[in-house]
């Protein structure tokens, strides 16, 4: 089932848990070869401040996990149609969506 190719050559994070390597290349692959480099070290860098700020030892990977997947899901989600040229400015982008504005308008009797 799975079909990713393992093959391709990806810039990793410096810092990243070694269990999150798969889906860290497959969310980079859909980005610019361009702007991977940039989301890389900046990756790395949300990682080691979370793992810095949590004062817990047996919670730091977890929550340095979470923060720059986090950031790193909603960079590629915002901003990939874009880095492809799909998209003509990230505002666009962000207008679709689940906003109100794209709601149904509803009559309340």
């Amino acid at each position: 089932m799975d079909s990713f190719d393992y093959h391709v050559n990806v810039l990793m994070p410096s810092n990243f848990f070694r269990d999150d390597e798969k889906w860290i290349r497959e969310m980079l692959l859909q980005l610019d070869p361009s702007t991977r480099g940039k989301i890389t070290v900046r990756y790395a860098e949300v990682y080691q401040a979370a793992w810095d700020e949590e004062p817990i030892s047996y919670r730091k990977d977890n929550t340095a996990r979470r923060h720059a997947n986090i950031r790193l899901r909603e960079f590629v989600r915002k901003y990939a149609a874009f880095s492809q040229g799909y998209v003509t400015t990230p505002n666009e982008l962000l207008k679709t969506g689940t906003s109100q504005n794209n709601q149904p308008y509803q009559v309340v009797a």
